[in-house]
């Protein structure tokens, strides 16, 4: 077992990164979902105030935001923060995707730190790989949700690697002629979105196949995984998985699991509550740059904790999602090596 609780008094450059799924963050007006009613002034006005009102208790250096359909919504909210208003915005308006040309909401990445590449949608899957879900007339080769990437400077000069993610919700996947109360209905459905799941897994994975690969600028993947950590596309995101010698140099690894503050054993975090159930979706994952057994090591995850009080207060304008906040550590005098 690697030594989580070590010495961390050669780590004296900290930073914070949360990420925080909105909960259809959208203009007045606007009808982001045939059964949902569109945000009047009053309840747009609510649901500004209190995101930022949690956009100043996460007080991160970056956030990962899902869930926006309207980058000005959000732009609303984190110029109403004390504690990011004056951060950049990256991100862009819900976008019409395959295979019913449906509108999808979209990551968007706010940070106070300065970028230092142009950033990048991941969109394809990438190496002509592509699927065809049961009951599809065309294959897919396109991320249900885009992945946003970013590359931002630390302090200390390094290049720090930020991934935005929203992998698709477990909800079944009908088609427009079938029946949900029809139980062999419900097990198509149900199986053609985990093969979607798979599919935007896999094209997750192989991006992160090139970009950290023999590459040891170190680099974070947070967001809604819209499932647990061990969950199979979880771990294929994570690249779970020995391979030999360099099995650290392509794997991803759970922040919560190596951090140093608190007993990953004891500490119990929660952010979404499904029927009664508590479970934690939104994950923080990190290269080997930050494990204490890698030979690259240059940071350590100081300690994870969720945002959750207000997930029992079933207000309109808060999220359904708890917030997931990672404190880490970063060497003063650190060198990312290619």
């Amino acid at each position: 077992m690697p030594n989580l609780f070590q010495n961390v008094d050669a780590y004296d450059i900290g930073i914070k990164i949360g990420t925080f799924n909105l909960r259809n963050f959208a203009k007045v007006g606007f009808q982001f979902y045939d059964n949902q009613d569109p945000y009047t002034q009053q309840e747009y006005d609510d649901k500004i105030a209190w995101t930022a009102a949690q956009i100043d208790k996460i007080n991160a250096d970056i956030i990962v935001f899902q869930e926006v359909f309207h980058l000005e919504a959000l732009t609303d909210a984190v110029k109403a923060s004390h504690t990011m208003r004056n951060a950049k915005i990256i991100g862009r308006d819900a976008v019409a995707m395959p295979p019913k040309n449906s509108l999808v909401p979209q990551v968007a990445i706010v940070t106070r730190l300065p970028l230092m590449d142009e950033p990048n949608w991941v969109i394809n899957y990438g190496k002509g790989f592509s699927v065809t879900p049961p009951g599809y007339d065309e294959a897919l080769s396109q991320i249900t949700r885009a992945i946003l990437h970013v590359a931002v400077k630390l302090p200390n000069n390094i290049k720090l690697h930020v991934l935005g993610l929203h992998l698709k919700s477990k909800r079944p996947d009908y088609l427009h002629n079938e029946d949900e109360s029809n139980p062999d209905h419900l097990a198509l459905a149900t199986y053609r979105s985990l093969v979607r799941r798979g599919a935007d897994a896999i094209g997750i994975r192989q991006y992160l196949n090139g970009l950290l690969q023999k590459n040891q600028e170190p680099c974070i993947v947070t967001g809604d995984y819209n499932d647990h950590a061990y969950a199979v596309t979880t771990q294929m995101i994570a690249g779970t998985g020995r391979f030999g010698k360099s099995f650290y140099d392509f794997q991803l690894f759970d922040a919560m699991r190596i951090q140093t503050k608190n007993d990953p054993q004891r500490y119990v975090a929660y952010t979404h509550i499904h029927e009664g159930a508590l479970e934690v979706l939104d994950h923080v994952f990190v290269s080997e740059e930050f494990h204490p057994e890698s030979r690259h090591q240059i940071a350590v995850v100081r300690e994870v904790y969720s945002l959750n009080d207000h997930l029992h207060q079933r207000s309109p304008e808060v999220s359904d999602h708890g917030q997931t906040v990672a404190q880490f550590l970063f060497k003063r005098g650190a060198q990312s090596t290619t």
